[in-house]
């Protein structure tokens, strides 16, 4: 899995590099090859003025062109990086699970073997 980290309106420090990176593999990591990159886009949107102003976007691709967004809003950036990480596993294990039920329904279609007639 390829975790990339983004800043908007601040600097990215080692600090909340590395807390991103162990969230999401701590969040992530059961999916296995099914999670594919996550892209993690922090923002300070309205700068020094405080209140909930740090945003956190993730866009997670999976197999087969698959993708997935959440979203979250705090004042403080590690609890907003910790609900989207949250949110990220429910959403991706909800969508992985319903892509297996898909696949399953569609291998079902299939013809079955041809049965063996006057034996």
């Amino acid at each position: 899995m390829n975790i990339t980290v983004r800043t908007q309106h601040f600097e990215l420090s080692d600090p909340i590099k590395s807390f991103v990176h162990d969230k999401m593999k701590s969040a992530l990591s059961r999916f296995g090859d099914d999670v594919l990159s996550v892209d993690v886009f922090c923002t300070d949107i309205n700068g020094p003025k405080g209140g909930p102003d740090k945003r956190v976007f993730m866009r997670i691709q999976l197999r087969r062109r698959h993708q997935v967004t959440v979203e979250s809003l705090h004042h403080d950036l590690y609890i907003a990086i910790s609900k989207c990480s949250g949110k990220a596993r429910r959403v991706v294990r909800r969508k992985i699970r319903k892509l297996r039920k898909v696949q399953k329904l569609s291998l079902r279609d299939l013809d079955p073997k041809p049965s063996q007639q006057g034996v």
